[in-house]
């Protein structure tokens, strides 16, 4: 018999039904018989019509739909988010080696990833003072006006691209002579 238990709400993004598969939207395994099919369904029909479940109406008979068809059950088998194979392979490799309860007794993972949250790298990050400092100074080039001057207002205060104002850098250098012509 299929889960009687109101689903499980993930917030993922949504996708496409075909994607995630006729399977995963009844919840059933690969091999399911009929009547678990058909039960499935009808408990999907009921969280759908009383919004505890957010996949719709449409996607649940679609799903029902596809994996009534032979053909369609095997294309969609090929295509859908869960992995395991018709025969349930990965099943029943887990309930071999895992046994039929998920519990904290059972075989533990060899690959385990370290914590990083405390990692600092052996590095020194130098100061952005210093790091500034080390960066030399493009030479303006002759035909510009006023490019040396902007550039030693640059260097010495870190622009804010929001506060330039040209006109006015313009006018002041124009006043005080000292563009170039």
């Amino acid at each position: 018999m299929a889960n009687t238990e109101p689903p499980l709400v993930l917030q993922l993004a949504p996708l496409p039904r075909q994607q995630i598969g006729p399977f995963l939207i009844l919840g059933v395994d690969k091999d399911a018989d009929k009547d678990t099919i058909e039960s499935a369904w009808a408990q999907r029909l009921i969280w759908a019509r009383k919004n505890l479940t957010r996949v719709p109406l449409e996607d649940i008979n679609w799903a029902r739909e596809i994996i009534g068809d032979p053909e369609r059950r095997l294309r969609a088998d090929a295509v859908s988010f869960n992995i395991d194979t018709t025969d349930g392979l990965l099943r029943r490799l887990r309930e071999r080696y895992q046994g039929e309860a998920l519990d904290a007794a059972s075989c533990k993972p060899i690959d385990v990833e370290k914590d990083l949250s405390g990692y600092a790298p052996p590095t020194p990050v130098p100061a952005a003072a210093e790091v500034r400092a080390q960066v030399p100074l493009p030479a303006p080039p002759p035909d510009l006006p006023a490019v040396s001057s902007l550039l030693g207002q640059a260097v010495q205060t870190p622009p804010d691209p929001w506060e330039i104002h040209f006109e006015a850098a313009v006018a002041h250098h124009a006043a005080t002579g000292d563009c170039h012509e």
